[in-house]
């Protein structure tokens, strides 16, 4: 299954989906997309820029002594600074993902595989958690071609399973990854103690947030239905209620506010906040999200 479904991720279809996106972020500025909080861009890298004529005092571990001794010319390498970003990919793989046509799982999947391709694409530093009640897999941060298929590989091996815990998951996740960066978390956010804690950890550790909040089409309102059997996907807890209007209606505003809320709690702390369903084409959300950043 994981190897068939890592194979899709390199089918001549999906990476053109990715180069499309790419070339469309390289367009827009993928690095203006991410935001601009200049305190977790702390890191810079050295990049090859141009050549200029060696001058006395100019430092000689910069000439390029190839070029010498082919044109017996000194040349020295001009090199520009490159901020270093480490992109986060955090997929929520609890058994309320698997829900959904498409499981909100693949969804996410899609939207990780392109968000990080498109980084590793403009050199960015690209890694990958699966969280459920805790960290359940790592794919460490790297800058190089073979992290693109280290990462589809990553993506394709997450299966969903266990029940939710961000709090504890996150908590794990900054520990062993301290270093600043962008966090995009996918989830349904369907955790019994709520998302906001580990939200603040993500904030106390100077990251960047994307909190794409993935739902299967229709969850989000109930049909009355006389009695029903309601069942928790994650505990197996099964609840019996008598579902009327009043109630239909009362769950759905209950549910607004939760998502609203969850949006004004995500922008007090300058944290980017998405919702969508699983029905959704990835590379449209991928694209909406770089249009109305850039917008």
């Amino acid at each position: 299954m994981a190897e068939a479904e890592a194979h899709r991720f390199l089918e001549p279809d999906f990476l053109a989906r990715l180069d499309k996106l790419h070339l469309v972020a390289k367009r827009l500025n993928w690095g203006m997309a991410r935001g601009e909080h200049p305190t977790v861009r702390k890191g810079y890298s050295l990049e090859f820029s141009d050549y200029r004529k060696y001058s006395r005092g100019d430092d000689l571990r910069y000439v390029d002594w190839n070029v010498y001794g082919r044109l017996e010319r000194l040349l020295l390498k001009v090199f520009t600074a490159e901020e270093e970003i480490t992109v986060y990919l955090l997929l929520d793989t609890s058994l309320s993902m698997a829900e959904g046509s498409p499981p909100k799982l693949e969804f996410a999947k899609n939207v990780a595989a392109a968000l990080g391709y498109i980084g590793l694409k403009t050199h960015d530093r690209v890694g990958a958690v699966g969280l459920a009640e805790d960290v359940t897999a790592q794919l460490p941060p790297a800058r190089s071609r073979r992290q693109v298929l280290a990462l589809f590989n990553f993506l394709a091996e997450l299966a969903c399973a266990g029940r939710t815990n961000l709090e504890t998951s996150v908590k794990t996740f900054t520990r062993r990854y301290p270093r600043p960066g962008l966090v995009v978390l996918f989830s349904d956010l369907l955790d019994g103690a709520g998302c906001r804690a580990a939200l603040e950890e993500l904030a106390r550790k100077r990251h960047e947030v994307l909190l794409v909040h993935v739902l299967k089409e229709g969850e989000a309102r109930l049909d009355p239905g006389g009695d029903v059997s309601l069942v928790d996907v994650e505990t197996d807890r099964e609840r019996r209620v008598f579902l009327d209007r009043d109630l239909a209606d009362r769950f759905q505003r209950e549910v607004e506010e939760y998502f609203a809320g969850t949006q004004r709690f995500c922008e007090g702390r300058e944290m980017d906040y998405r919702r969508t369903t699983s029905d959704v084409p990835f590379d449209d959300f991928v694209l909406r999200y770089l249009m109305q950043e850039t917008g």
